[in-house]
């Protein structure tokens, strides 16, 4: 831990405590830059935009380091057992963010959910026509769904993929039995939904990472502008990757590759996309 940061925790705590808050409150005031860099920081680990979410990370950061402050002020021996009192306020702040992100992205990745089986389920619907020659009823499509996830799945449920007489009540396409052979589905016919992508960027940097860190940092580095706002969408080159990693092309393109296995393995396991969906 950086000596200035646990001289001035400890001098807050020996001070009169009709001070302290006063002093307290300096001590963040003080901090909102380092608060801001930690922030930025999130936003590239994330996958988000620093126009988008900067302002509440930096807001997020603050209040972790302040609930840190207070900790240690009660407890002193806490203090001590913290090294590097910024990292330890880098390491929290960063599960404060990924809660955030997760709950804030849970309703449109139940949506997309919502909306994937109904595709799934408009494919069954014209598969059924054809075998039986006629319209097979909600119940029936559903059901033949189900079986067929079961099977081909390794955790249907897991993935979002076991569907209910509701999904095709609630989102059914309108098809105009007489004029066409094959039903008109909603608009869902994309592979990676453009609000999963951030999420997608952001599991495979993790994945990847835990492989190895030099890895997870190349997946960054390949993949982090895609998603920016304050710039076009872009992927570095493999010239890019070697110059920022200090290594030889070759190197960076094996990287590269290795990434590319990940993503199949990351869009499968977690976006229930496979090689037929492409």
């Amino acid at each position: 831990m950086i000596e200035n940061t646990r001289d001035v925790i400890r001098g807050i705590a020996a001070a009169d405590p009709r001070s302290q808050q006063g002093l307290i409150n300096s001590f963040v005031t003080e901090r909102w830059g380092m608060f801001k860099q930690i922030a930025w920081s999130l936003c590239r680990n994330f996958g988000v935009s620093v126009d988008g979410h900067g302002e509440d990370f930096t807001s997020m950061v603050a209040e972790e380091a302040y609930k840190m402050l207070t900790e240690h002020l009660a407890d002193p021996e806490e203090l001590e057992r913290v090294e590097v009192w910024e990292g330890m306020l880098k390491l929290r702040s960063r599960q404060v963010v990924r809660n955030y992100l997760d709950r804030e992205m849970a309703p449109a990745s139940e949506m997309i959910s919502a909306l994937r089986r109904v595709r799934l389920l408009n494919q069954t619907r014209d598969a059924m026509r054809m075998e039986l020659h006629r319209e097979p009823s909600d119940r029936e499509i559903v059901d033949s769904h189900n079986e067929k996830m079961h099977k081909t799945r390794s955790n249907p449920v897991k993935q979002g993929v076991i569907a209910s007489v509701d999904d095709l009540r609630t989102y059914r396409a309108c098809a105009d039995v007489d004029d066409h052979d094959r039903a008109e589905p909603i608009d869902t016919e994309f592979v990676l939904h453009p609000v999963e992508g951030p999420m997608f960027i952001k599991l495979l940097v993790q994945r990847t990472g835990e492989y190895n860190e030099r890895l997870g940092t190349a997946a960054e580095l390949w993949l982090g502008g895609l998603y920016g706002k304050d710039h076009p969408p872009r992927i570095a080159s493999i010239e890019e990757i070697a110059e920022a990693m200090g290594v030889s092309r070759s190197t960076a393109r094996s990287y590269v590759r290795k990434i590319k296995e990940y993503a199949v393995t990351v869009a499968q396991e977690e976006f229930d996309i496979t090689g037929a969906d492409v």
